[in-house]
């Protein structure tokens, strides 16, 4: 069976929900890294960040499995990541040398919607891009687009113990049947994948348990991340590999959750 095309879902205006459970959105790009860009740049990038973000944090890099951990190579060091984070803490700029992040998290106010992560998204990426050139760091060449939607389901949201998971995801079921042996499991982990159309990449869903930090309450964690990268020779192509990212991820989560879990989430089409 063909993956859906952009035009036979388009049509159909995408759902929305009141009350979505999304916790935090990450809108990034992988890119070549510059063979001049150097430890020190990154202050320099930062000021270009500062007024709008103006905390700074250090992270622990990002390794690509293929690749291992990036050295410099003039002083051996490991190559940081650094957060540009802004003063309520609900936004920030990851920084590394292969790749930059956009994210939002969810702090007191409510999901700010796509259209402000990708237009901050779409900030940062110029900002960076103006840096390299006036640096003489080259052209930025991105390699890869990501788009990940984190989701906290905390108990008492819809469910209760693990036997109602059926209630929230419409492909879960785990029933304490009468004479069973083995008993409620501790913990689920789930991963599937889904090709993108037209071979822009891959959707991987992944449903795990945790608990939440502040106050120990149990969780559901759904993460919805698309992969991928739209080669075409027009540079504002990155926007559509986008658009058609969050439409998969949107229409995604609507297909594997319930209609009795919508309810709560306040869908509203």
């Amino acid at each position: 069976m063909h993956s859906p095309s952009i035009s036979q879902s388009s049509s159909v205006a995408l759902p929305s929900y009141k009350k979505p459970p999304v916790n935090e959105v990450v809108c990034g790009m992988r890119f070549q890294s510059p063979d001049r860009l150097r430890i020190p740049h990154i202050g320099l990038l930062w000021n270009k960040f500062r007024a709008d973000y103006p905390n700074i944090q250090h992270a622990p890099p990002i390794v690509e499995a293929k690749v291992g951990i990036q050295i410099d190579l003039e002083t051996g060091m490991p190559i940081p990541r650094v957060w540009f984070i802004n003063e309520s803490d609900d936004q920030l700029v990851q920084f590394q040398f292969d790749r930059f992040y956009f994210n939002w998290r969810r702090k007191e106010g409510e999901y700010p919607r796509y259209p402000h992560v990708i237009r901050n998204f779409e900030s940062v990426l110029n900002t960076i891009d103006v840096f390299f050139r006036e640096h003489a760091l080259g052209e930025l060449s991105p390699v890869e687009y990501e788009l990940n939607y984190i989701n906290h389901i905390p108990k008492g949201e819809g469910w209760n113990t693990i036997e109602d998971i059926s209630q929230i995801f419409s492909d879960f079921i785990w029933g304490r049947k009468t004479g069973r042996f083995l008993p409620n499991p501790s913990g689920i982990t789930w991963k599937t994948e889904f090709p993108l159309q037209e071979k822009m990449g891959r959707l991987v869903v992944t449903l795990n348990q945790a608990t939440r930090i502040e106050d120990k309450v149990p969780l559901f964690v759904l993460e919805l991340k698309a992969n991928g990268f739209d080669d075409s020779a027009d540079k504002k192509a990155f926007r559509k590999w986008f658009d058609i990212a969050h439409e998969w991820i949107v229409r995604g989560f609507t297909d594997i959750t319930t209609p009795e879990i919508h309810q709560i989430w306040e869908r509203e089409k």
